[in-house]
């Protein structure tokens, strides 16, 4: 199972979290979010990584040139996008961009975006407020690659790794204050997911 660690906004952060084991290193740029940063300085923040651990960027451009732009300024290897239609999503593909489109997973947007995207993101709710639900019953098993997010932390975490999903994505779950990771909550967040 593949975990990522979103919501980074400190390249100190972001190498504590590839240190403990994170496979993805998620930074947003969605206008209106607590935790958005400009483009610039997620590139900063992506450049501070090796190059084995994949940068995510999170956001939910207009259109597709904006997509293209902020993958190129931002240095981004995969985007999780808020917008865009199916249409939009491969025009982005064959330009070598790859995708993971956030739904509700309880919506039927799953079987829209299945096919067009490299992952599906089940999140309910105001994008990146890390909702709660009842993850268990999420339709995780009926699509191939599935990243459960919303509400995840140390404590809750075992009950999701048991669904076994493509991945999970947490950032509030283990943060000490808005956009600051607790090293050692990363750090057992990462192990429960590696049992």
């Amino acid at each position: 199972m593949k975990v990522k660690i979103c919501g980074i906004m400190r390249s100190e952060d972001a190498q504590i979290c590839e240190e403990l084991g994170a496979d993805a290193i998620g930074c947003v740029h969605f206008p209106g979010r607590e935790r958005c940063l400009e483009p610039s300085v997620i590139r900063d923040i992506f450049l501070s990584l090796s190059p084995l651990i994949t940068r995510v960027l999170v956001c939910a451009p207009n259109s597709v040139e904006e997509a293209l732009n902020l993958a190129e300024i931002t240095g981004a290897d995969v985007l999780q996008l808020y917008s865009l239609s199916p249409a939009e999503i491969l025009f982005l593909k064959s330009h070598g961009i790859r995708t993971i489109r956030a739904v509700d997973p309880f919506s039927g947007e799953a079987d829209t975006y299945e096919k067009v995207v490299d992952a599906l993101l089940f999140e309910v709710g105001t994008p990146g407020t890390g909702a709660a639900y009842d993850h268990c019953s999420a339709p995780v098993s009926r699509y191939e690659r599935v990243i459960v997010a919303g509400g995840l932390n140390p404590f809750n975490i075992s009950e999701v790794a048991d669904m076994r999903p493509y991945g999970v994505d947490v950032s509030s779950g283990v943060e000490v204050s808005v956009g600051k990771k607790d090293p050692s909550l990363v750090k057992d967040f990462i192990m429960r997911c590696r049992r």
